[in-house]
């Protein structure tokens, strides 16, 4: 219900509206759409129709693999596809409040405590600004994950590891579900996946102290889920580190430094929050270029209050307060990247020692394991305070009950303070004559749509599914080939003799303007070029043939 009503844009024109923008919200319903077009299509999975086919493109960016299921639903057009998105990201959204409730119960917690793990893991502050990053979104299967695994270990913050509790089943469950959530992506799964490396030496190490009362079916279930766990991720990689060989992608120093938040990103929240836009905290929102939504990294305020709260007043043990707090505030500077003292000794020796950690650009979206710390360490100052309450022997039972229901203020204060105003978008259709275009001579070869743009490319994704995939040069993943960079470069000349050589050395045969695209509105400081000089220049002489259709131009090269 509270995804509903947070989300109710799409929830009423699912088939019409994505929330944000039409960057990339689009991409990932291109992507959920490519999945279903293998499922019932067959073919390689892991290379779309995008950038000329280029090999392995689908691992440019997080696949989304575990949502494959989802391809059952909606159909091949673009509204089946928008429905399609627009339902996995309320899935994703409800997961990770479940994940965040059982997580907490599981742990130790109350249920007032739990409720506050569930609103801030699904709904805290510095969320609302990736509302258009579904992979980013989709951590419920890591709440779930190290829920299962404390279960099925009788494990909890109160009582620490007690083997007579354990449960096999919820072990193996716990990696199962973890294998689920690598599967997503790699922008949060890698890290989770260290994560799980630390979680699974101290469950080695328990049961080796408590051998005499593990079971084996549970060593079993440990050992079976654990190598699940290793074939899948292995296989998940695979097609990265062959992108990395053919395209020599890397992420530098700089770049790194670029998308590092600034120390006030602990307190900058997104202007997209009900109670917090046109506050304080929200003074710096746009002094942090580019991609200020990856520097606003507030966690939000009651959690943070409850947090230091739970340093003093707690259900939990002094030792397990005091990791907790230590944890939270490494995660937290690990999260501001090269911003702190230039992250010499700390992020930068996960960068450099850590395999496959110099592929992340983002070092803010370490932010989830900072509210997840902070999580625990609040639902310990809940859970006592309501144990306080509830044991008042100076008042009636019933009395005591409802003075325990106080307790789930904290709860509604963060879900108060998670209300979004979120910005919604409705993708054009595509263009009438744009099936014509396709279909027109030659047939072989690829497509170049313009305008080509950097995420105005997702636009053509989104058409392309219902033409049923052709192969076109456009495309918008974050990572782009040596194709895409030098044609979006020489478009802007087309149609000129060079231009069009250097398409027919990529293998365009046809080049597809797209008038509404065209004359769309630029924002303020849009510095992107423009190519509407394609339709005035002219063909005379050159190795090309223009078809003037109802509202777009195909322009066949010879």
């Amino acid at each position: 219900m509270l995804a509903l009503a947070f989300c109710w844009p799409i929830v009423r024109a699912p088939r019409t509206t994505v929330l944000f923008d039409l960057g990339d919200p689009l991409l990932q319903t291109w992507e959920l759409a490519w999945q279903r077009h293998f499922l019932f299509g067959g073919g390689d999975f892991w290379t779309g129709n995008i950038f000329l086919a280029a090999r392995n493109n689908f691992a440019f960016t997080d696949s989304l693999l575990g949502y494959l299921p989802f391809s059952l639903i909606g159909g091949d057009d673009q509204a089946g596809a928008l429905l399609r998105y627009n339902i996995v990201f309320l899935f994703a959204s409800t997961l990770a409040f479940v994940g965040g409730y059982w997580l907490v119960r599981q742990l130790g917690g109350s249920w007032h405590a739990a409720a506050l793990g569930a609103v801030v893991f699904a709904w805290a502050p510095w969320r609302l600004a990736h509302v258009h990053h579904l992979n980013l979104l989709s951590t419920g299967g890591i709440a779930l994950a190290l829920y299962a695994l404390a279960r099925g270990h009788g494990f909890s913050l109160r009582h620490g590891f007690r083997p007579e509790l354990a449960r096999p089943g919820w072990a193996l469950a716990g990696w199962l579900i973890a294998t689920w959530q690598i599967t997503i992506g790699f922008a949060t799964g890698l890290p989770f996946a260290y994560v799980l490396g630390a979680v699974g030496v101290a469950i080695a190490v328990a049961m080796w102290r408590g051998r005499s009362r593990i079971t084996r079916r549970l060593v079993i279930a440990n050992g079976v889920g654990v190598g699940v766990f290793l074939v899948i991720t292995l296989l998940m990689t695979l097609p990265y580190l062959r992108v990395i060989d053919l395209y020599k992608f890397k992420r530098t120093a700089e770049e790194l430094a670029v998308y590092s938040p600034p120390p006030q990103g602990l307190i900058t929240t997104s202007h997209f929050s009900w109670l917090w836009s046109d506050t304080a905290l929200t003074r710096w929102t746009w002094e942090m270029d580019p991609a200020p939504w990856e520097k606003w990294i507030f966690p939000g305020l009651v959690l943070v209050m409850f947090a230091v709260i739970g340093l003093f007043v707690s259900a939990w043990p002094r030792r397990t307060r005091i990791l907790l707090g230590a944890g939270a505030v490494l995660t937290g500077i690990l999260a501001l990247g090269t911003s702190f003292f230039h992250g010499t000794f700390t992020y930068l020796l996960l960068w450099k020692f850590m395999p496959g950690w110099d592929a992340l650009r983002t070092p803010g979206r370490l932010i989830i394991w900072t509210t997840l710390l902070l999580i625990l360490l609040a639902a310990g100052a809940v859970t006592r305070l309501a144990q306080v309450l509830a044991e008042n022997r100076t008042v009636s039972p019933v009395r005591r009950r409802l003075l325990a229901l106080v307790m789930v203020l904290p709860a509604l204060g963060a879900a108060l303070e998670s209300a979004p105003v979120l910005p919604y978008a409705h993708p054009p259709e595509p263009p009438a004559a744009l099936s014509e275009a396709f279909a027109m001579e030659p047939r072989d070869g690829g497509t170049l749509i313009l305008p080509i743009h950097l995420t105005g490319d997702s636009i053509p994704m989104l058409w392309s599914i219902k033409e049923g995939f052709p192969v076109i040069a456009n495309g918008n993943t974050g990572n782009y080939p040596k194709s895409w960079t030098e044609l979006s470069k020489i478009s802007t000349a087309f149609p000129s003799p060079r231009s069009i050589d250097e398409m027919k050395k990529y293998g365009i045969r046809k080049v597809v303007v797209i008038r509404s695209l065209l004359e769309m509105p630029r924002s303020a400081g849009d510095k992107s070029p423009t190519y509407d000089k394609a339709l005035v220049r002219s063909v005379k002489g050159l190795p090309v043939t223009r078809t003037d259709l109802s509202d777009v131009v195909v322009f066949t090269l010879h």
